[in-house]
């Protein structure tokens, strides 16, 4: 019998050691109480082991956390108490199939909380749900589950995996306007020589409009001025000493040159290749105006105002209108009608960082598309125009779908491979005197022009307080079809979240430093300056002609101003969003652009 004693005994030492390692490994991990779980979701994913753990599920934690040391900021690994309740006393829940409702769980994830943005005030506080993980207990797919729905982009060794460098490649070289340009706003404005200019000791009395025109602003985009930015490949010779001889560079990676006196302009391309396209604009969020891409179209004879009308004369379309064409504009809301009766709940009031403005969304209308054009071609007629008329955001797919078979696309975003994934195919038509106001898209865009001429007015999106990004109290402009006359009456309780709330051509920016003591006394300023920031905004003029794409990243400020093309009188352009490559949260001001998950198999 003693052996058979022994025998037992060495099983109950294994075991015990065993569990003693199990415990030692377990306890190692981090242990998470559902307050470390509220708080680090708001910046990272947790995978944790639900107490007690298996041996297979400790090895597989061990070595995440190899990979995810605590101080990483994508992913944290520990373990959470079997009997995990919320402050509240309240049980932790899964999101699991029903069929699995039984089944013990091992493995809990919690995602990283997405901030909702797109309410002032936010829905009541939901308790985040534990996802359960049913896959292998394998490092190696965890790993792989982990890129896929935290976007950790690390192998097993914490190191960063190819697809991760390259995200990171892309991120440190993000297309910034003051790589080529050191023209801002303000500068355009006067305010680096504004004490020169309004000197009370002046020999010469300055003019009003020299003293403080930067304050009246510009009346139109005509005094955007431009000047050509140098291509991204181009190079330009520099005077230095090189054995006797010019050297070559190209000005985006020597940093030297940059536009100083005038606003920049587009870089200007043939047709790209796909590769050229993504590796050099795409994936560096860099603006660039196409030439040559539509050249294969027959659009340009092919869609008259006549065979529009023969083709969707009696189709229904939703068309804007404004007296002046201007769209979108920002404005105080005081000129309102409602605005004596019209309250906003305190609670609402006080998130709004501009409760005092709107922007003004234009009147609307449903007709026969004929009808439109007849609108649009008697517009155009006029000398003096009372009413702006626009078909915007029209979607060619759903309203016009005879029309798609005219337009084949792009070969560098379709060709063999779909680079970019299409959202919307829009038309934009109008007498072409139209002013689409400062705003940003959360879509890549390719801006296609076939009649007239657009000058696109463009601010990077990097540093959003620049731009005063926010959600804007919106009002919608009333109009009697029966006297043509518009009404300033509804105030709204949505706001907007794409428009900045800035007038480009009249900014407000915040005084100059000591510049109301050298005003002459004939030279008046304008009280309540408040958008100090978008003084140092540089902004770049991309005008496109007919028969040009502008491709425009996500999220890029722009302003538009439409002109008519001299034969036809109107302006027509269609345009694609496509899914955006580069990504961010808004309205926030302060978010990055990071790429979209979508993307994640163009990273290799």
């Amino acid at each position: 019998m003693a052996p058979r004693i022994d025998h037992l005994s060495l099983v109950l030492k294994i075991l015990f050691l065993f569990l003693a390692l199990q415990f030692k490994l377990s306890s190692s991990l981090n242990q998470f109480s559902p307050q470390d779980v509220e708080m680090i979701i708001q910046d990272a994913c947790i995978v944790a082991g639900v107490l007690p753990v298996n041996e297979t599920v400790v090895s597989t934690l061990v070595s995440l956390e190899r990979a995810f040391p605590y101080e990483a900021v994508d992913v944290k690994v520990g373990v959470i108490h079997g009997d995990f309740r919320w402050e509240t006393g309240e049980k932790l829940k899964w999101t699991v199939d029903r069929e699995l409702e039984g089944e013990l769980k091992e493995v809990a994830f919690f995602s990283r909380a997405i901030t909702e943005r797109s309410y002032l005030i936010r829905p009541p506080k939901v308790k985040p749900r534990a996802y359960f993980y049913t896959e292998s207990r394998s490092p190696e797919v965890m790993m792989e589950f982990l890129y896929q729905n935290c976007n950790a982009y690390r192998t097993l060794d914490g190191d960063l995996t190819f697809q991760g460098l390259h995200r990171e490649e892309i991120l440190g070289n993000i297309f910034h306007l003051s790589d080529v340009s050191s023209f801002t706003m303000g500068v355009k404005f006067g305010l680096t020589n504004t004490t020169e200019q309004c000197m009370v000791n002046s020999h010469t009395a300055p003019t009003e409009a020299e003293t403080c025109g930067l304050y009246k602003g510009v009346q139109s985009h005509d005094d955007f001025r431009t000047v050509r930015e140098y291509r991204h490949s181009e190079s330009v010779t520099l005077n230095v000493e090189n054995g006797g001889r010019e050297r070559t560079e190209s000005p985006s990676s020597s940093g030297k040159q940059k536009v100083l006196d005038r606003i920049v302009e587009c870089e200007r391309i043939p047709m790209p290749t796909r590769a050229e396209f993504f590796h050099n604009y795409v994936k560096h969020s860099r603006p660039v105006i196409i030439t040559g891409a539509m050249d294969q179209w027959n659009v340009f004879k092919k869609w008259s105002n006549e065979f529009l009308r023969e083709r969707l004369g009696k189709k229904e379309v939703h068309i804007k209108l404004t007296s002046g064409g201007e769209y979108e504009g920002v404005e105080d809301a005081s000129l309102w009608e409602d605005f004596g009766t019209f309250q906003i709940p305190l609670q609402l009031r006080d998130k709004l960082p501009f409760p005092d403005l709107v922007v003004v969304r234009p009147a609307s209308m449903d007709l026969r598309f004929g009808k439109f054009l007849d609108m649009i071609e008697e517009t155009a007629r006029l000398e003096v125009k009372n009413m702006s008329a626009y078909l915007e955001y029209s979607s060619i797919p759903q309203y016009m779908p005879s029309l798609e078979a005219d337009i084949p696309g792009f070969p560098f975003v379709n060709d063999l491979l779909t680079l970019l994934t299409r959202q919307h195919l829009n038309m934009w038509l109008s007498d072409g005197n139209t002013l689409g106001k400062l705003h940003f898209d959360p879509f890549d865009n390719l801006l296609c022009q076939i009649s007239g001429k657009k000058e696109v007015i463009l601010f990077e999106p990097h540093d959003n307080t620049r731009l005063y990004e926010a959600h804007i109290p919106e009002a919608i402009l009333g109009f009697n079809n029966r006297t043509r006359k518009f009404r300033r009456k509804t105030l709204l309780d949505s706001t907007s979240m794409v428009m900045s709330p800035v007038d480009i051509l009249k900014p407000n920016f915040k005084r100059f430093p000591k510049f109301a003591e050298a005003v002459p006394m004939n030279c008046t300023i304008e009280e309540g300056e408040r958008f100090p920031k978008f003084a140092e905004a540089v902004p770049m003029n991309c005008t496109i002609e007919e028969g040009e794409v502008l491709y425009m990243p996500a999220h890029w400020w722009h302003e538009v101003q439409s002109y008519p093309s001299s034969t036809q009188h109107r302006n027509l352009a269609i345009n694609f969003w496509y899914e955006p490559f580069l990504t961010k949260e808004f309205p926030c001001q302060t978010c990055s652009l990071d790429v979209n998950p979508h993307y994640r198999h163009l990273l290799g």
